[in-house]
């Protein structure tokens, strides 16, 4: 449990460590992975007052969502590509997008005019479909994040009609 591990770190100096040395010190001195070490750290640094839910540790903010919608990667981005024309694009104030990829994942990444970033990671999920991701980072405050994680709720939830109309 959170207390548990808190009641640990603290008596090991946690409060004194920085993000890379707590992250270090859970699978040092105890039976724990790196992937759940920084889950850990990032709540224990949450509990202590070092960062706010969804802050990084550069004290940015971060904001995401997902949806599985039918589909291939690569025709999922299409109609993401589709859906997010300039006009979409504009009203949320971001550049043109720029399209990558790789034999798993399709990507479909745009800079916000506040400096904050969007990325769109598309996955294969099974024969016929897919789970689109966006990842928003860079994000200057914590109304800031609620802002975006609001939009992008509300613009998922369009896309999926329209993926479903245009398909």
């Amino acid at each position: 449990p959170l207390d548990e591990w808190t009641r640990r770190l603290n008596e090991a100096g946690g409060r004194e460590l920085d993000h890379a040395a707590i992250a270090r010190l859970l699978p040092e001195r105890w039976e724990i992975g790196p992937w759940w070490a920084q889950g850990v750290t990032v709540a224990y640094e949450q509990v202590i007052g070092r960062r706010v839910e969804g802050q990084s540790r550069d004290g940015d903010f971060a904001a995401s969502a997902s949806r599985t919608v039918p589909g291939d990667p690569d025709s999922v981005r299409e109609s993401w590509d589709a859906f997010m024309g300039p006009e979409r694009r504009e009203e949320l104030g971001l550049a043109e997008p720029r399209l990558t990829g790789t034999g798993r994942w399709r990507y479909w990444r745009a800079a916000a005019g506040d400096g904050s970033r969007l990325s769109v990671n598309i996955a294969a999920k099974g024969e016929a479909r897919s789970t689109l991701g966006l990842e928003h980072k860079g994000i200057g405050t914590a109304e800031a994040r609620e802002a975006w994680k609001t939009a992008w709720t509300s613009t998922l939830t369009d896309f999926t009609a329209f993926h479903e109309e245009n398909r």
